[in-house]
């Protein structure tokens, strides 16, 4: 028997890693010119199919702002501020590197 190659070699997996991953996400990122009205309905209609269906974790892809007015973002703290407020929101925090950190939320429900 010979050396395994790169690709015969199994990768190694944190068998926590799913347990904290977003069941579901929507993607603010791209849309351009939306208002704070048009976020805060696609955001409420998201989160409500997610909570018919029993999620407890989402992720919210907000994109960094680097293409908004003035280079500064424009969803990401709408967003925040926006879900920090409601009862059913447990936390709201900038999302994992691996899941896009700065340029998303992720969303934890009570």
């Amino acid at each position: 028997m010979g050396k395994l190659g790169k690709k015969d070699r199994k990768k190694k997996v944190n068998k926590y890693d799913n347990l904290s991953k977003p069941q579901a996400e929507f993607d603010f990122h791209g849309m351009g010119g939306l208002t704070q009205n048009m976020m805060r309905e696609m955001a409420d209609e998201f989160i409500e199919e997610c909570r018919d269906r029993g999620l407890t974790k989402v992720l919210f892809i907000t994109g960094k702002g680097l293409h908004s007015a003035k280079g500064m973002p424009v969803i990401k703290p709408f967003l925040k501020k926006y879900l920090s407020g409601k009862s059913f929101v447990n936390k709201v925090y900038e999302g994992r590197f691996d899941r896009g950190g700065s340029g998303t939320l992720e969303v934890i429900f009570n």
